[in-house]
């Protein structure tokens, strides 16, 4: 279980960080079509590594990936505005945003790969 942890943070980390640059990083703040762009890329990492790395089947890969894709989607959206606000006014509030939206990504794979996928979801 703690390998599969791991695993899905290492896993978070190379698709929301490596696969995005400082460019990406503030243009899907401001443009939803960047913000779809960094998490199309995100969610096709995840449905291509996913079984591979996690030993899921595609199915259950692909159910996965599109699952948290979607809250992919809302998390960044939702921290993306208070990012903006407090980019260049409040390095504190900016860095405490940060921190919120990396802890909302890791808790929703968490939830949804023990629970959905390995409880709930069985093809």
């Amino acid at each position: 279980m703690l390998k599969d942890f791991i695993l899905i943070f290492v896993m978070h980390f190379v698709a929301g960080y490596f696969m995005q640059s400082k460019e990406l990083s503030k243009l899907k703040r401001e443009k939803k079509r960047y913000l779809f762009y960094h998490v199309s890329l995100y969610t096709l990492f995840f449905i291509v590594f996913s079984p591979l790395v996690l030993h899921l089947t595609f199915l259950q890969g692909l159910a996965f990936s599109l699952f948290n894709g979607v809250l992919h989607f809302f998390i960044d959206y939702s921290t993306g505005q208070f990012k903006n606000k407090y980019f260049e006014k409040d390095k504190l509030k900016f860095n405490l945003t940060v921190g919120i939206d990396y802890t909302l990504h890791l808790t929703i794979l968490m939830i949804s790969y023990f629970f959905l996928i390995k409880y709930i979801i069985i093809f």
